[in-house]
């Protein structure tokens, strides 16, 4: 399954600092750091704090028994979950953000089941962030229309099974067994239900142990395999429908078969083909498709390994597969949705099935379009407008983001783009994209002489779309590494976007970033949307150069309230950056660079509003 990292959106919630991924269960990584915990060492004294014990022993994986822990909401009421496990069959714990965009998403669908199944089910729904204040909580909770305790994770219970990533979804069975530990976001009431129907059954006799969210039933029945082969044809090839209770079958309608999975996400509508095969002999068919660009994928394997994948809208055209030497194969066609979204019909359509041999498999292969291949995968920027820059992430939280990245900062609306692509590769399936307006195309619609052209109609901005960042990507195959680069529409864009999400806990702006061909920026970090900061904050910057004004990395100063002081070290851009609580800090360097010369007895104040001072050293 892919990362849905190209519509990927930075959310802000106070001074959170936030390193952001959507995936392709469309999950977001949260500020939260998973802390050690003493829970499992003082998990046997918790259990004996009441009469319920986990039937399996007390650990942090999926199969052991989960510690017990007190969990208060918003509105001041306090649950244990042991004493919940007493009197309900299974207890869903959901561990979100209020920014979470995927974990609001979801909420919906997971009140509609809760108020179906809630006399079963309970729900603790746990936010990790620590910037969710009761307030804000109470307020979320009136807009979603939440009837399921909400509240803060206090007892860390995100840190004992977190992958790093939410909304993640924990399913405690009647026996206090972790059943399930699934970080996705469901697309549909259904998808709970089918979850609690599993836990609430009334013959459980023992703990059921899930990989994922019980995937949808298919409502159709297949099809016998010789009508199919008398719509698809074939000399030479047998149908069979896979022996697999959730895989969807494929259809009969008129001459050709249809996929049967419409917008039941996570699952898959597949038939087999078996055949014998010469050397140089071709497997041959037609199809059409209409489903999401990128995502959903029409699938061929051919003995179980992929050898073709393709999305999006797409008339009835005609693919072959030349067999390398001969044998006995199995071709699967398949039809996979991944866990969120469907657009156009949601379908794909096969038609006109056959083994071609001799002249016939020559001449099939020959009519086939031939695109340009090289040998690498590559994207690059051609604008004349476009300036790269390096970014100094520490913490990774840019990577962590959105992968391996190269960044520009574009003068203009528009942004155009070359790419090649490696041999073996699929140019009628590789994809690219962008974030700004979403519009994907495949590579085969982009050719230009030996390569692929690929143009952005404009870019975001904080100030016009309220995103401060633009992504493009190049997406090779379902199975390989986007190529992935990051476009800002100015200086101050770039600026706080890092200043948004690369906060420390000290409030440190731990990201800074200096053009590649090594010149500094012409403007310091700038915030240019007040909503960045928390209430009460201001910024502050501190700017160490020489006298000719170029920056000194390496500077220690310390920053001093009421009660304490914190030593900070200028970055390569000889600069320190932070945003506290209002308040006239006290500012005294205490270490210079070798080379430099400084008074150390020198005292200064900043501003309590913020803004930049600058300290300029001398040169020995």
């Amino acid at each position: 399954m892919r990362r849905k990292q190209v519509f990927g959106k930075v959310f802000a919630a106070g001074v959170s600092a936030l390193a952001l991924s959507i995936s392709s269960m469309g999950v977001w990584q949260p500020a939260v750091q998973a802390e050690e915990t003493e829970a499992v060492s003082e998990a046997a004294e918790d259990a004996q704090s009441g009469a319920f014990v986990p039937a399996a022993p007390i650990g942090t994986e999926v199969g052991a028994g989960i510690r017990d822990f007190k969990f208060t909401t918003y509105d001041g009421r306090e649950l244990s979950l042991y004493e919940t496990l007493q009197e309900k069959k299974m207890v869903l714990i959901n561990c979100w953000a209020s920014w979470c965009g995927p974990c609001q998403a979801e909420f919906p669908f997971m009140e509609e089941a809760y108020e179906k199944y809630k006399d079963d089910v309970e729900v603790f729904a746990m936010s990790c962030e620590e910037e969710d204040s009761d307030e804000v909580l109470a307020d979320y909770v009136a807009e979603m229309g939440m009837t399921f305790p909400v509240g803060r994770d206090e007892a860390k219970i995100y840190n004992d099974y977190s992958t790093g990533y939410i909304p993640l979804s924990i399913v405690v069975d009647r026996y206090g067994v972790v059943c399930l530990a699934e970080v996705s976001s469901q697309s549909s009431s259904a998808a709970f239900e089918r979850l609690f129907d599993v836990f609430c059954a009334e013959e459980y006799p023992e703990s059921v142990i899930l990989d994922g969210f019980p995937p949808a039933v298919p409502d159709e029945e297949p099809v016998d395999p010789a009508k199919l082969a008398e719509v698809l044809g074939g000399e030479g090839l047998t149908y069979v429908n896979p022996e697999d209770e959730y895989n969807w079958p494929f259809v009969i309608e008129e001459d050709h078969v249809a996929s049967t999975n419409q917008e039941e996400n996570s699952t898959a509508s597949s038939l087999d083909v078996k055949l014998t095969a010469a050397e140089g002999d071709v497997f041959a068919l037609d199809y059409k498709e209409s489903t999401e660009m990128g995502f959903d994928f029409l699938r061929i394997y051919v003995n179980g390994e992929q050898v073709k994948f393709s999305s999006g809208e797409r008339d009835w055209t005609t693919w072959g597969y030349q067999f390398a030497e001969a044998g006995d194969y199995t071709v699967t066609l398949s039809y996979e949705k991944d866990e969120a979204s469907s657009e156009g019909e949601d379908t794909v359509w096969l038609k006109n099935l056959r083994l071609l041999t001799g002249e016939d498999a020559t001449a099939l292969m020959e009519s086939l379009p031939v695109y340009p291949m090289a040998e690498e995968t590559m994207l690059s920027i051609s604008s004349e407008n476009a300036r790269e820059v390096v970014i100094n992430d520490p913490a990774s939280w840019i990577t962590g983001a959105f992968g391996e990245y190269r960044a520009y900062i574009v003068s203009g609306e528009t942004a155009e783009f070359t790419a090649a692509l490696a041999e073996g590769l699929d140019a009628e399936s590789a994809v690219f994209n962008n974030s700004f307006d979403g519009v994907a195309k495949v590579l085969s619609d982009c050719v230009e002489d030996d390569h692929y052209v690929y143009t952005v109609n404009g870019l975001n901005s904080y100030a016009t779309t309220g995103s401060g960042y633009t992504q493009v990507a190049l997406i090779p195959s379902a199975d390989t590494a986007d190529e992935t680069i990051l476009l800002f529409a100015g200086e101050a864009d770039l600026n706080t976007f890092l200043i948004r999400n690369s906060r420390e806990d000290t409030g440190v702006i731990s990201t800074t970033w200096k053009y590649a061909d090594g010149s500094a920026p012409e403007t310091v970090n700038v915030i240019t949307e007040v909503e960045a900061l928390a209430e009460g904050e201001a910024l502050y910057q501190l700017v160490f150069v020489d006298e000719n004004g170029n920056p000194v990395e390496g500077a220690i100063a310390n920053v001093c309230d009421d009660s304490s002081c914190s030593p900070m070290t200028s970055d390569a851009n000889g600069m320190i950056s932070f945003a506290k609580p209002a308040f006239a800090y006290h500012i005294q360097v205490i270490k210079v660079p070798e080379g430099y010369e400084y008074d150390t007895t020198q005292e200064s104040y900043l501003d309590e509003k913020g803004g930049v001072t600058t300290f300029t050293l001398g040169t020995k």
